[in-house]
């Protein structure tokens, strides 16, 4: 099989940039992920400045899985969501996949997945986060308001709060931890992925 663009793992920023790519081109996209669900585990963050940041992904009808406020959304159901419009749309999506380069233009994919063995492709996409964004950072999912020591949160429709800090804090009734990325001021907020999506789609591809 032969496609333009190949995704090796289908997290969060290269789901982005593969909606990026499928909204200016009619290139063909496969996209690969290891685990057996996108979105399940995540490590990103649901906060963003604003709804109207998502419009630039075309994703409505949003689904009330995502549990959107005006700030905020449950982000493995938000990979999940990009992942079925990337699907409704022609992208090539493969779970439980491991994938090996070949060559610079092949490999192979194996494991217990829907589309196997040898591949061509245009452009690999094995999308690294910049270095000054991969600090950790420390999430929390809970239900009652965050202390005041947390700076960045965000209560979702469903009510819950999602908090995230640089130290590992003890917050009440807490049904949900992970560890993130960010910079040393911020988690990577959906608007500081997609502008990393960008960035790389304006420096590695020319789709205008």
């Amino acid at each position: 099989m032969n496609y333009d663009h190949v995704f090796p793992k289908a997290d969060i920023i290269s789901l982005i940039l593969a909606r990026f790519i499928q909204l200016r081109t009619s290139d063909s996209i496969l996209l690969l992920h290891p685990d057996a669900e996108i979105g399940m585990p995540t490590t990103s963050c649901g906060i963003f400045s604003s709804k109207d940041i998502l419009n630039q992904l075309n994703l409505e009808p949003f689904p009330n899985s995502l549990n959107i406020s005006s700030n905020s959304l449950r982000s493995e159901w938000f990979e999940k969501h990009l992942a079925i419009i990337l699907a409704n749309n022609g992208a090539y999506i493969s779970t439980r996949a491991t994938f090996n380069q070949t060559s610079p233009t092949s490999g192979k994919i194996t494991g217990s997945t829907s589309i196997s063995g040898e591949i061509k492709f245009n452009y690999l996409h094995n999308i690294s986060i910049p270095e000054s964004h991969s600090h950790s950072w420390y999430c929390k999912i809970h239900m009652k308001n965050p202390p005041p020591d947390v700076t960045f949160f965000s209560k979702r429709s469903d009510n819950s709060f999602e908090s995230w800090s640089k130290n590992d804090i003890v917050i009440p009734n807490t049904f949900e931890t992970r560890i993130g990325m960010g910079s040393s001021l911020s988690p990577n907020t959906i608007d500081i992925i997609m502008e990393l999506a960008q960035e790389y789609l304006d420096h590695h591809l020319n789709t205008n």
